[in-house]
């Protein structure tokens, strides 16, 4: 039945004298997403349109929901610009509309393409008594109605009943490149997610304390950043195993700080990394209160570690209810929720300080003789695997 897919922008639309790069971008993040598939990309009047048979639209649909930048997917019936085409087009889907339990419809038309002679308020009236007279339905219902059928009238005229809405945000690229701390955890792939959907390329680094933790724990990651590529593709994980560190801060420094001190580890290697392969920030998965490392002392504390470049906590406002919610979509939850412990975990103290004071740490990691020689043996020893 459809052979067209209407795209909406969203914001995307709101770009200025940037539109047109963006726009760039996100026809060949489809390009890329759809090699292999039959279709052709066409803009009718400033909207871009996916036309193909319909039996490969649904496969279309399911990729192209996964696009960043693209806000409603429409599935139409494209037809020329002739009345007596519009009016078959639209009694056959009124038709279907119908079979399927809808009692009462409204036609919705706008008219883009001024040379078509009949105004849009005209046009519908015509085409609702049209659907009267030929169809079942009995009813017009301007308000909530069963039904609505909508037709643009462009170049050609694009008619459907369906709006299909996407995740938004901006096309993947356009804000540049950032690094998320990735954990086996629930928040961290979530705040990944978050920020390529404001346009930032995301690659991942994840820490390990293998053999204290499984390689189960790691496998885990690998599968996240899987699943992460079906939004981001070309994602790159990088591994690093910090259990020497951590060895050295559960014996020389006070265990209450051993997560905050672990975290400025991770924090303090990632910016290195971030530097040396041009990602412009750090992303985290913190959300404000969730647990002890995460208070505002907490945060400041682990913040004072990195020195050249923000740090993103997309999720920092939300709580663990909308965290799991956002998980769940994007398919990441149950994976997530395996029980294979992170670095995290690992010489976690019984009664972590919940309001620690810079001062106090910075004393803690002194105790550490030879902390840059552990951090530069970590670096030299990263992991990096790649998920198209």
């Amino acid at each position: 039945m459809y052979n067209a897919l209407g795209i909406s922008y969203g914001e995307l639309a709101l770009k200025g004298k940037n539109r047109g790069n963006f726009e760039r971008i996100l026809n060949t993040r489809i390009r890329n997403i759809l090699k292999g598939t039959d279709y052709k990309l066409t803009i009718d009047s400033s909207k871009l349109y996916i036309l193909s048979d319909q039996e490969n639209i649904d496969e279309i649909i399911r990729k192209i929901k996964k696009i960043f930048g693209i806000v409603l997917i429409s599935p139409s019936v494209r037809v020329e610009n002739d009345e007596d085409e519009i009016k078959k087009a639209v009694l056959e889907i009124a038709e279907r509309a119908y079979d399927s339990g809808a009692r009462n419809f409204k036609v919705d038309v706008k008219r883009n393409n001024k040379k078509f002679q009949k105004k849009s308020m005209d046009f519908a009236k015509e085409l609702g008594g049209h659907i009267l007279v030929n169809s079942k339905f009995e009813h017009v219902k301007m308000k909530n109605a069963d039904v609505t059928i909508y037709l643009e009238i462009r170049n050609s005229t694009y008619i459907c009943t369906e709006k299909i809405k996407t995740y938004g945000g901006l096309p993947l690229g356009t804000t540049g490149k950032g690094l998320v701390l990735l954990s086996g955890g629930i928040d961290s792939p979530v705040a990944a997610f978050m920020m390529a959907k404001r346009g930032m390329f995301v690659n991942a680094v994840t820490f390990h304390s293998f053999p204290f933790t499984s390689t189960q724990a790691l496998e885990k990651v690998k599968d996240l950043s899987e699943i992460l590529s079906l939004y981001i593709p070309k994602t790159r994980l990088f591994s690093m195993n910090i259990l020497k560190i951590q060895q050295e801060i559960n014996q020389k420094t006070n265990k209450d700080l051993a997560t905050i001190l672990t975290r400025r580890v991770m924090m303090r290697l990632a910016e290195r990394l971030a530097k040396d392969r041009g990602f412009g920030a750090l992303i985290t998965g913190e959300s404000l209160g969730q647990v002890a490392s995460q208070t505002i002392g907490g945060l400041t504390c682990t913040n004072a570690s990195v020195k050249d470049i923000p740090v993103f906590r997309p999720l920092i406002g939300m709580d663990k209810t909308e965290i799991i919610n956002i998980a769940t979509e994007i398919d990441t939850y149950e994976k997530s929720i395996e029980p294979y412990e992170d670095s995290c975990v690992i010489f976690a103290p019984k009664h972590p300080v919940t309001n620690p004071k810079l001062e106090n740490v910075l004393i803690e990691e002194e105790k550490i003789e030879d902390y840059n020689e552990l951090m530069e043996e970590i670096y030299n020893n990263m992991e990096i695997f790649t998920f198209e």
